[in-house]
């Protein structure tokens, strides 16, 4: 039984630590790679600013085109989902060019 829960606690260590592990192994500018595709351009095109690692999730924001956006990707092991990002300023969308995935469908960002 003892063996048991060490296993799951340590299971569980594994898991809720990938956000910081991922945000501590993961460059700069593979960070922009996974944005500039959420937001429709190329990494050059975007600058990051303000990463916080959590557990489960990389948080960090994003300047594109003069504009600012607050983006997350979540993590879980090896695995990390797409960036999504939604507009500070609560008036401007997405960018037009930014891809539609799963995610920015579910929260209503795009069609």
């Amino acid at each position: 039984m003892r063996h048991k829960i060490l296993i799951s606690s340590l299971l569980t260590l594994v898991l809720t630590g990938c956000g910081i592990i991922d945000g501590a192994v993961r460059s700069d500018n593979s960070i922009k790679e996974k944005t500039a595709f959420a937001l429709g351009t190329t990494a050059d095109n975007v600058t990051i600013s303000n990463i916080s690692k959590d557990f489960d999730s990389v948080k960090f924001n994003a300047t594109y085109k003069k504009k600012v956006y607050q983006c997350y990707y979540s993590t879980v092991l090896v695995t990390t989902s797409d960036v999504v990002c939604s507009p500070t300023d609560g008036k401007s969308s997405l960018p037009q060019t930014a891809q539609c995935n799963a995610l920015t469908k579910a929260a209503g960002k795009c069609n």
